[in-house]
C-alpha cells in the first residue's frame, strides 16, 4: 500500500451501471500542486489508452489529488535542471517530455469514450490542457485558472493555440501575454469548462455517476451523462461568483484586438489606470519576457485556422526551441529553481525584439 500511495498518478476502476466500471486517474502529486513529470504524463497515457480499448470500461474520471488544485502545469524545472546540467543530453528529458505531454493533450481531445475532468483550485498551464480536452469538463468553486508562461519566458502551449482563439472577445489573447487568473465563473464564460460542481458536491456526482445504466455504446453514455451533469450544474450554479470575463468583455476585447504585443501592452497600462483588475494583468505583461511576449503573440496569429493537431505540432517545434534559447532558461531559474523573480530576460526591452528571433522559433 505505501509503494500505490507513493505513486505519481494513481488509477483504480470502480464498478458502475450495466454491469460495467469507470475508470479514475488521480494526479498524485499533492505537494507540487500535481505538476506533471514526463513520467507522470507516460503513465497516464498508458493507462489511458488502455481503457479506452477495454470493453468492460464505460467512462473514465481524471481528477487531482489534494484540497489545493487539479495540476499547475508541466514540471518545467526538471526540464530545466536538465538543460543547466549539460552535456550531450541536456535536451533528451525536455524533448521526450514535450512531445509526451501534447501527445497525452491530443489523446484527451480525441477519446473514444466519456471522459469527465474535474479542474478544481489551481489548474494551470499543463493542467489546463488537459482538463480542457475532456468530453465533459467540470470546474469545482475556488478555482484560479491560467496560462502563466509569460512568468517563465514561455508560450501558452498544450494546444493553448487552438482553445485560446476561441475564448470570446479575444480573451484567450489577453490570458495568453498576462497569465491573469480566471475564476470558475469566467472558465464556463470562456468555454474552457462546462459545469460547475463545487467540491461538497462532488461525492455526490460520482455517486450517482457510477449509477448510471451505461451501455457501451459511446453517444448514448456521453448523452446521459451530459444529463447528469446538468442537473449538477442547476444544483449549484447559484454559487458561482460573478464573470469577470462577462463584466469587463468590452474593454479586453478592445485590448485584445491590437495589432501588436507593444499595442497590447499600453492599452492594459491604460486600462489599469482606470480599473484596479487590469493592473496586475498590465503589470505580468510589462515585467515578463519580451521574447516569449512576442512569440506568444505571433503563436495565437498563425494558429487561428489550425487544427488541434497542427496546433501541437506547432507547440513541439517552439518548445524544443524555447528550451535551447535562452528566456525560457532564465524564467525558470527566477522563478521555480532559484526563487528570486529577478529574471533577467535578454532583451530585455519590448522593442529591442529583434523580428529574426521572432521568426527563428518558428522554423
Amino acid at each position: 500500500m505505501p509503494e500505490a500511495a507513493a505513486a505519481p498518478v494513481l488509477f483504480e476502476t470502480r464498478p458502475a451501471g450495466g454491469a460495467r466500471v469507470v475508470g479514475f486517474a488521480r494526479l498524485n502529486r499533492p505537494r507540487q500542486l500535481n505538476a506533471l513529470t514526463l513520467e507522470m504524463c507516460e503513465l497516464l497515457f498508458a493507462q489511458l489508452r488502455t481503457w479506452a480499448s477495454d470493453d468492460a470500461v464505460a467512462a473514465v474520471v481524471l481528477e487531482g489529488a489534494g484540497e489545493r488544485g487539479f495540476c499547475a502545469g508541466g514540471d518545467v524545472a526538471a526540464v530545466i535542471r536538465a538543460v543547466s546540467a549539460g552535456g550531450s543530453q541536456r535536451f533528451v528529458y525536455g524533448d521526450a517530455f514535450f512531445e509526451t505531454e501534447y501527445r497525452l493533450d491530443y489523446l484527451i481531445h480525441n477519446y473514444p469514450k466519456a471522459l469527465v475532468s474535474f479542474a478544481h483550485g489551481v489548474c494551470m498551464g499543463g493542467g489546463v490542457g488537459l482538463s480542457v480536452g475532456a468530453s465533459h469538463r467540470i470546474v469545482g468553486d475556488r478555482a484560479r485558472i491560467a496560462m502563466p508562461e509569460i512568468h517563465i519566458g514561455m508560450f501558452p502551449d498544450v494546444g493553448g493555440g487552438f482553445f485560446l482563439n476561441r475564448v470570446p472577445g479575444g480573451a484567450g489573447v489577453v490570458m495568453a501575454l498576462t497569465g491573469m487568473n480566471i475564476n470558475e465563473a469566467d472558465a464556463l464564460f470562456a468555454g474552457l469548462a462546462d459545469y460547475f460542481i463545487p467540491d461538497e458536491g462532488r461525492a455526490d456526482f460520482v455517486a450517482r455517476l457510477l449509477e448510471l445504466p451505461w451501455t457501451g455504446e459511446a453517444a448514448a453514455d456521453r448523452a446521459q451523462l451530459t444529463h447528469l451533469c446538468l442537473a449538477q450544474h442547476r444544483r449549484y450554479r447559484a454559487g458561482l461568483p460573478e464573470s469577470n470575463l462577462r463584466q469587463y468583455f468590452d474593454a479586453i476585447r478592445f485590448i485584445a484586438a491590437q495589432p501588436d504585443v507593444a499595442g497590447v501592452r499600453d492599452a492594459l497600462l491604460a486600462a489599469a489606470a482606470e480599473d484596479d483588475y487590469f493592473r496586475v494583468p498590465a503589470d505580468n505583461l510589462a515585467n515578463g519576457s519580451p521574447t516569449a511576449a512576442h512569440v506568444s503573440f505571433e503563436y495565437l496569429r498563425r494558429s487561428r485556422q489550425l487544427s488541434l493537431a497542427q496546433v501541437l505540432a506547432l507547440d513541439l517545434a517552439l518548445a524544443t526551441r524555447m528550451q535551447r534559447g535562452s528566456d525560457f532558461i532564465e524564467g525558470v531559474r527566477a522563478l521555480l529553481i532559484d526563487k528570486d523573480r529577478a529574471p533577467r530576460w535578454s532583451p530585455e526591452r519590448f522593442d529591442e525584439v529583434d523580428p529574426e528571433i521572432i521568426a527563428w522559433h518558428f522554423t
